[in-house]
């Protein structure tokens, strides 16, 4: 029989301890030192048992402060506190417009092959630069007088407030009217579903992974004004491709049907495909590194598409929001959604047909705190044709985009007002992956990282994050909130 030492025993204790605590935290938002430990233990061979002093080297992670990120997460919160007491002055003679404020961008997606780039270089469809400089603040573009109303600019009267609209037509505005029929088609089914067997209702909200969750809520925090599904994708074994992607929780296939599941994918991939480009074009991002960082819904290795991993479900999720029992007000205290921001590369929402969302439109003249403004509701620009074939998005920067963006980009505080009951949102948040090789290399991965010039700049921040797991920022920052 084999024997061990209590020595022995005693280092194995301490090895599987260490491993336990490290399946706690992400290993990325630790420092790593090591520890003499030394512990009195008795020796098998001794005559008569006597003390022996043995030496381990363990690994101690200790948590790291990260004072510039953590000073970011607050100055965010600083300006959704100012944003709360901003006025609210749609349909008011002298209030800044949509079509003012949000630039609108002609994109077009590369789901089902590669589109003729020649259209971009014609003009038809947005370039990187514009679309870059359509989510850049533009307070450094201006050298107009505080009492100067002039709205020459690309965001008017305002210094940016990281939302702009994307028109999209052909196949791409088809996939968006499917996203939305489908968003429709559930919940009309939700209301009808048989719960004798298994059903969404019965699945509730689920835990995948840490910050990873999915799963249809039909009574918000019990307050009886909205319901909501979060889905997600687990990618096919073939990289880069997205026909044998499955959504979670499989229940929402089974309760929509074959072809409103089809045209759930459809949308969700050209969100997808939209999001990526934009994140791309704005930090400068070549496809090695957006593909490395942006969750898209794609695998980045071969897998086994028949077993479903916590780590290989998308980071990225989609989500369907019903309100229900709401009487349309201008008081944020009686907001469905508070003021806020996403923690997200980007926020793409289909545009509903009935008003809810406002977006903080910070002030050009009033600098970063943001303490002078309006919000405003995205709108169809009105300057295109009422019976236009096209399909609207609205495009909401989030925390990450400020951050890599060096503080170039405002993450878009919005908040959802107490809309029409009825109204149904479809949003797509864009985030990073969160794998163990999605770290952020700032000289690589960003085009212009160094650049000082943004409103919203933080000296030493972008270096501070370098080397990171980007997804662990958003624990970092949660805590902050």
């Amino acid at each position: 029989m084999t024997e061990f030492s209590s020595s022995s025993s005693s280092f194995l204790y301490l090895a599987a301890l260490t491993l336990l605590l490290l399946e706690q935290f992400p290993a990325d938002a630790f420092s790593v030192k090591t520890k003499r430990v030394k512990q009195t233990t008795c020796s098998p061979r001794a005559a008569a048992p006597s003390a022996v002093e043995t030496t381990y080297t363990i690994t101690i992670h200790e948590h790291k402060k990260r004072p510039l990120l953590r000073n970011f997460g607050r100055k965010i919160q600083k300006r959704i506190v100012n944003s709360k007491s901003g006025a609210h002055r749609f349909g008011m003679e002298g209030a800044y417009t949509s079509d003012e404020i949000f630039p609108c961008l002609d994109m077009q997606s590369n789901v089902g092959g590669e589109k003729d780039s020649n259209d971009h270089d014609d003009g038809i469809f947005s370039s990187r630069r514009e679309i870059r400089d359509a989510f850049n603040e533009s307070s450094g573009t201006s050298n107009k007088s505080s009492n100067d109303d002039d709205t020459s600019g690309i965001h008017g009267r305002s210094s940016g407030s990281g939302c702009c609209i994307i028109r999209l037509n052909g196949e791409d505005a088809a996939s968006i009217r499917g996203l939305t029929d489908y968003a429709n088609d559930f919940f009309e089914k939700v209301d009808n579903e048989d719960t004798s067997r298994g059903s969404v209702k019965d699945v509730g909200v689920f835990r995948i992974d840490q910050f990873v969750y999915a799963g249809f809520d039909e009574n918000v925090n019990d307050e009886g004004r909205m319901q909501m599904l979060d889905t997600r994708i687990l990618p096919g074994s073939t990289c880069n491709n997205d026909q044998d992607h499955t959504l979670i929780p499989l229940e929402v296939g089974e309760l929509v049907g074959e072809t409103s599941l089809n045209d759930a994918h459809k949308g969700i991939n050209t969100l997808m495909d939209i999001g990526c480009q934009i994140t791309s074009a704005v930090l400068s991002m070549q496809s090695d590194s957006a593909n490395k960082l942006i969750d898209d819904g794609t695998r980045i290795e071969e897998g086994d598409s028949q077993s479903m991993i916590g780590s290989d479900v998308s980071n990225s999720y989609h989500r369907l929001i019903r309100y229900i029992n709401s009487e349309p007000s201008t008081d944020e205290d009686t907001a469905a959604f508070n003021s806020h921001v996403d923690s997200s590369f980007l926020t793409l929402i289909p545009m509903p047909k009935l008003p809810g969302l406002e977006i903080w439109s910070p002030c050009l003249k009033n600098g970063k705190d943001g303490q002078n403004g309006q919000w405003v509701r995205p709108i169809k620009p009105d300057y295109y044709d009422v019976e236009d074939d096209f399909a609207y998005v609205i495009a909401m920067a989030g925390e990450f985009l400020q951050l890599t963006s060096n503080g170039k980009v405002p993450t878009c505080i919005h908040r959802v007002l107490p809309p029409m009951p009825g109204r149904i949102s479809a949003p797509l948040f864009l985030r990073p992956r969160r794998n163990d090789d999605a770290l952020l290399d700032v000289g690589l991965d960003l085009g212009q990282p160094y650049n000082k010039d943004g409103l919203y700049y933080e000296p030493g921040l972008l270096d501070e994050c370098d080397s990171m797991n980007l997804w662990s920022v958003h624990g970092i920052l949660a805590n902050e909130k």
